[in-house]
């Protein structure tokens, strides 16, 4: 794997990115891979200082990660990301998180696109990435089906919870002043409820960003549970638009040794 592009960042999981079951919350999953790729994004000269100087910025539209094993309080872990090769409207970065012994725990992927942040419209992606040669991209994905799109929850054709009502706050926000992507990872977990997580761990948790929240929004959740997948939409309560869909697959809740 050295022949690719590649950046790995030591963490140890805290008190604030674990749940009341003591696991690794979404929130703190996506935070990890938010920070390497953001360090990366800079070392190879694409970062937040050289976007700007460009009037661009990046922005995440879809992610997916896979839990091998839910790491702990206490644990350090190694997070690793590789960039895949850059297409003309956006790019994949794979994610692999290691506990101490070198074994996976998770796998993760997110998709990228560049905006112009004055005409707010789509960027090419490619040319940002011409000072690398092809080979030194990883050429695959960690799983199969990565950053699919989600469906509306109403395609389901099932009843649909009642919503419940959250506002964005001060302490949600990125340097954009948009509600941050890691942020969402707490908001599904509000939206699940404390007896979902009492008996279920996530095996898999896909996400779709489909429009922005600032600060002061309004936002109603809703969910449906078929099977063992949970289908979660939050919309924008003064336009009704979409603004985030995700899915999450569980297991039993795993054991705390």
């Amino acid at each position: 794997m050295n022949e690719y592009l590649q950046y790995s960042q030591n963490i140890i999981v805290t008190v604030n990115d674990t749940d009341f079951n003591g696991l690794v919350k979404p929130s703190a999953i996506l935070g990890y891979f938010q920070d390497v790729a953001t360090t990366h994004a800079a070392i190879i000269g694409v970062g937040y200082d050289e976007m700007v100087a460009k009037n661009l910025a990046w922005v995440l539209i879809r992610t997916s990660y896979k839990v091998v094993r839910s790491p702990m309080l206490g644990e350090q872990l190694t997070v690793t990301t590789f960039p895949e090769k850059p297409r003309i409207s956006d790019v994949n970065r794979s994610y692999y998180i290691y506990d101490s012994a070198g074994e996976l725990v998770i796998s993760g992927a997110s998709k990228w696109c560049a905006i112009d942040l004055t005409a707010h419209k789509l960027n090419r992606c490619a040319p940002l990435f011409a000072h690398f040669d092809n080979s030194a991209f990883i050429p695959t994905q960690p799983f199969d089906d990565v950053n699919p799109k989600l469906p509306a929850i109403s395609d389901y054709g099932v009843t649909i919870d009642e919503p419940t009502a959250f506002t964005v706050q001060v302490t949600d926000l990125d340097r954009y002043h948009h509600m941050n992507n890691a942020k969402y990872g707490d908001a599904v977990l509000n939206i699940c409820g404390l007896a979902m997580l009492k008996s279920r761990s996530i095996a898999r948790f896909d996400a779709n960003y489909i429009s922005q929240l600032f600060v002061g929004d309004k936002y109603s959740s809703y969910k449906v549970t078929i099977g063992n997948t949970t289908h979660i939409e939050i919309k924008k309560s003064s336009t009704n638009d979409v603004a985030f869909r995700a899915r999450i697959e569980w297991h039993a809740k795993q054991v705390i040794k």
